[in-house]
């Protein structure tokens, strides 16, 4: 039984320190992603991914270490080991209650920042002003919810203009007056879905396996905890 364990704990522990090389490498694509579109994102909203990343290297190192505890069958180190886990599957389990309960309200936070933004839009500052037409039009999107939140902008309030790269071609005037049309002609000049859509299409991928990895990663610590302590009470029988 205590060769099994041992066997098993190994084996789970290096599918943890798999599971974090997928954490990190998913939260570096997270955050590669503020350099394509950053601009359009308040100053703080990568803040999560960051956490993910630094999250993802303690279970890459947790897994390592795990895996060395389970070769030494030290009874000290293998229920240091199994309440490290657990606090940390706890953790887990609190972070995605509050995502799930929160969302809406992180969502709106994320769109008011994202209003906020789009509204210095031809104001002042040129180097964001060009950012976010290179934004919508990678992303080909125009405003936060739609083309007509341009209405609402300093740079639309009033005229009914748009930002140049929400135009489909980029001509002379293709943005002038186009958030006054309906969505059957305005989307014959410019792109007429939201940025916020856009984004959460573009990361759709990224976060369902970021998902799947941490259900993953959530089972198999579950089955570590029990072979550890498992472990430890057989090296205590032996010690």
């Amino acid at each position: 039984m205590g060769f099994f364990s041992k066997f098993a704990l190994f084996v789970l522990n290096f599918i943890v320190f798999g599971v974090g090389v997928a954490t990190v490498v998913l939260a570096s694509i997270f955050i590669s992603k503020n350099g394509e579109y950053g601009s359009l994102l308040a100053s703080g909203t990568f803040t999560l991914p960051i956490c993910i990343l630094i999250a993802g290297l303690c279970i890459l190192l947790l897994g390592f270490f795990g895996c060395c505890g389970a070769l030494k069958e030290n009874a000290c180190m293998l229920q240091t080991y199994a309440t490290i886990v657990l606090l940390l599957f706890i953790a887990e389990v609190v972070l995605a209650i509050l995502i799930f309960v929160y969302t809406d309200e992180a969502e709106e936070i994320v769109t008011k920042g994202m209003d906020k933004v789009f509204n210095e839009y031809g104001q002042q500052d040129e180097a964001l002003t060009k950012s976010l037409d290179l934004a919508q039009q990678k992303l080909h999107c125009c405003g936060v919810d739609g083309y007509k939140d341009w209405l609402n902008y300093t740079f639309g309030n009033g005229t009914g203009n748009v930002a140049m790269g929400c135009c489909i071609e980029q001509t002379e005037n293709c943005y002038a007056g186009v958030a006054y049309e309906p969505e059957e002609t305005a989307k014959q000049t410019i792109y007429i879905q939201g940025c916020y859509q856009a984004v959460k299409d573009d990361l759709q991928n990224v976060v369902v396996a970021l998902g799947v990895t941490t259900l993953i990663l959530g089972l198999v610590q579950l089955a570590s905890i029990s072979c550890a302590c498992g472990l430890a009470k057989n090296s205590r029988g032996y010690a």
